[in-house]
This record gives structure tokens, C-alpha cells and sequence, in this order.
């Protein structure tokens, strides 16, 4: 069935590195090839903002390729760019971080930190639900991952965090607002898991991509509460452009030279041209309207799901994390979406438990709507 086969796991061939036993492909792109395989899906699955970016934007980007910004930047990135994201984060946090770093990505930012701090032995912990990416990369760096509970209002429980720290705790990672649940972390919570790795010596690793997409309260970091605090975010979700692979780390210099130094023989340096054109335009841009509208399509969802589908109220980013039903197991839900051209990805690609699947709701209204009446009619079908 199609459902099993997305939730497959990877077999490696015995001529490959031992390192890939543990990796499996990312149910998640599996979707997104499906998806050009189907005539007229709901597509609801994949992380990126479905507007176009401000037109604004493209023309700098235009207007940097025809001025022969094509060739290499120094690893690190334009520093104009990084001057920009240096103020920024510090009007937003009242902190200015010690460097930046512009990388491909912020996927790209979340190798480069692992393979500067994780060593075989080291513990990582990281957040249960959570995306996927962060496990395949600890492991790969051979860091053995400790999770702590999310369930089941997407909150931090700090003692739970002092329980799993050790002397072998090398990063505590954070992901707020969060990819699946849309949970957004209190400031009590946040400044409580600062206080432990501040005792222990550990990092904090924030992954807040999702910075510009928080709905109810204002976005707490951990920025200036802990001197081993790497902030990881970039562009792509707030202007709609994540083909252009432009991230950003900050935090403190010797962490970054590191990370710089890996980037020389990795992915040398992001794409020029973007860099040009983020760093002249990206952040004079008001992306309030496209905000607001995700706020409403947030709305739309928590109004209709429930009470068929248990859903917390997503305070941030665009996805939801509804709970299924006791009595519909997940295979049977994700071959009956599948079905129904429905594209949702399945909860045990970002967890270890399989009561939830994640819905993007960065679609247009018309598809969102199709994927709410879909959805209630696939339940009206398995029992």
C-alpha cells in the first residue's frame, strides 16, 4: 500500500557507510514526488509559503545576475548581508550576537553546527515531535539523541530537560515556532532551559525559521540568556523563495569560525545573486498582509477539525498537528488520504509515536478548503 511505502525505511547497500544504517529517506520528499504523480491533488504536505515572493525581491535578484554577481562570495557570506542580520537580531532581541554566518539554508546551518559540536559519545537532546532532519543528522554525526516530550500541548517541560542532562550533553536544541505542531515555547520555559545549559555547559541550538510567523505572543528566544546560544533562521519561509537556499546562523565567534571553516570544503558559499538581492531589499519588505493571511487560514483550521480530529491551536508557523483518531490507525489514514488525492504527511516522520499527522497550511483557500471537506469525508468512510 502506499501508505507503508512512504513510511519505508532506508536499506542500505552493504557497500555503503555504515553511518547511513540508521538514516531513512524523508517521508516528506517522498510525498512530494507522489504529488507529480497525481492529477489535481490537495496538496497540503509541504513546508514552503505557496505566494510568490514580492516582486521587489525577484528584480533585485534579476538585476544582481545581469551585474555578474554569479561568481563565489567569501564562505561566510556578502558583509553587507551579514551586517543586516547582525541589526536585526539585535532590535529583536536587544542582543547583538558576536558573528553570522549566511549558509545554504538553514538545513545547511544545521549540518555545519552538528559536525562542529557533535562527536560520537556526545548526547544531543531534541524535541519529540520534531522535524525529522535534526535525528538523521545527530546520528550521522554519531551523537546519540535523547528526546524530550512535546506531547500533548507542544510545551517544554524544563524539568523533564535537567533530568536528561548530563555531563555528556553537548547541545539542547529548540525549534520554535515549530515544524510539525506549530507549538510556539513560553519565555518561562525558554529562559528555564537557558538557566540548565548554562549550568551544565551545554549549546543551545534555536532553529527559528519560523520567526516571522507567530500569531498570538510575541517569539521567545533564548538569544543573550546563555553565551552558548547558536540562533539558526533564515528567508526562505518569510518571502516564499526556498529554492534560493538562504540561511543564516548567529551567535558566538568561535562556534561560527568553525562552522565557516567546514562551509569552505562543504558548500563553499550560498548563491551570490540572492545573497545581493536579500541583503539591498529582504529586509525593508513588509510581509504583514501574507502574515495575516496565514493567521486566517490557522483559524479556518482549528474551526473545522475539531472535534472530529483533537487539534491544539497552532501559535505559529503554518503547519497544523491534528490528533487522529483512537480507532484509525495511521497506515489505513494515509492510504485513504492518498485515495482521496489528499497529500498530509504521516506523525511517525517527525515522532516516535503514530497518533498524529501534520498538515501544511500554506496552500491556497481553495485547496485548504478541499482538504477540510476531505478530510471529513475520509473519516465518514473508515468508521
Amino acid at each position: 500500500m502506499l501508505g507503508r511505502t512512504i513510511l519505508a525505511s532506508l536499506t542500505p547497500h552493504p557497500m555503503f557507510a555504515d553511518r547511513l544504517n540508521k538514516m531513512q529517506p524523508s517521508g516528506i520528499r517522498r510525498i512530494f514526488e507522489l504529488a507529480a504523480t497525481i492529477e489535481d491533488p490537495i496538496n497540503l504536505s509541504i513546508g514552503q509559503a505557496h505566494f510568490d515572493p514580492p516582486e521587489v525581491l525577484v528584480e533585485a535578484a534579476c538585476r544582481a545576475i545581469r551585474a555578474g554577481h554569479n561568481r563565489y562570495t567569501v564562505t561566510q557570506g556578502l558583509p553587507e548581508l551579514n551586517e543586516r542580520i547582525i541589526a536585526q537580531e539585535s532590535q529583536r532581541y536587544g542582543h547583538s550576537p558576536e558573528a553570522s554566518l549566511v549558509t545554504s539554508g538553514v538545513s545547511g546551518g544545521i549540518l555545519l553546527s552538528f559536525l562542529a559540536l557533535l562527536d560520537a559519545g556526545d548526547e544531543i537532546l531534541l524535541p519529540d515531535p520534531g522535524f525529522m532532519m535534526y535525528a538523521q543528522l545527530a546520528q550521522l554525526c554519531g551523537a546519540t539523541v535523547k528526546y524530550y516530550n512535546l506531547y500533548p500541548e507542544w510545551r517544554i517541560d524544563p524539568s523533564e530537560i535537567e533530568a536528561l542532562t548530563n555531563d555528556a550533553t553537548k547541545v539542547i536544541f529548540l525549534n520554535s515556532p515549530s515544524n510539525p505542531t506549530g507549538g510556539v515555547l513560553d519565555s518561562g520555559a525558554v529562559a528555564a532551559v537557558a538557566q540548565i545549559a548554562a549550568r551544565s555547559g551545554a549549546y543551545i541550538i534555536s532553529d527559528e525559521i519560523y520567526d516571522a510567523f507567530v500569531y498570538d505572543q510575541e517569539l521567545a528566544s533564548p538569544v543573550g540568556q546563555h553565551e552558548r546560544v547558536l540562533r539558526l533562521s533564515g528567508f526562505s519561509k518569510t518571502y516564499g523563495i526556498p529554492g534560493w537556499r538562504l540561511g543564516y546562523a548567529t551567535g558566538p565567534a568561535s562556534l561560527l569560525d568553525v562552522m565557516k571553516t567546514l562551509q569552505q570544503f562543504s558548500f563553499v558559499c550560498a548563491p551570490a545573486p540572492f545573497q545581493v538581492a536579500v541583503a539591498e531589499v529582504a529586509f525593508d519588505l513588509d510581509m504583514s498582509d501574507q502574515i495575516a493571511a496565514y493567521k486566517g487560514k490557522r483559524d479556518r483550521l482549528v474551526a473545522a477539525l475539531p472535534p472530529a480530529y483533537e487539534l491544539v491551536a497552532p501559535g505559529g508557523s503554518f503547519y497544523a498537528f491534528p490528533k487522529l483518531p483512537p480507532e484509525v490507525s495511521e497506515t489505513d489514514f494515509i492510504d485513504a488520504a492518498l485515495a482521496n488525492k489528499l497529500l498530509v504527511v504521516p506523525g511517525s516522520a517527525f515522532s516516535r509515536r503514530d497518533s498524529h499527522f501534520r498538515i501544511s497550511f500554506a496552500a491556497s483557500d481553495e485547496d485548504l478548503g478541499r482538504g477540510i471537506r476531505t478530510l471529513g469525508e475520509i473519516l465518514g468512510q473508515m468508521t
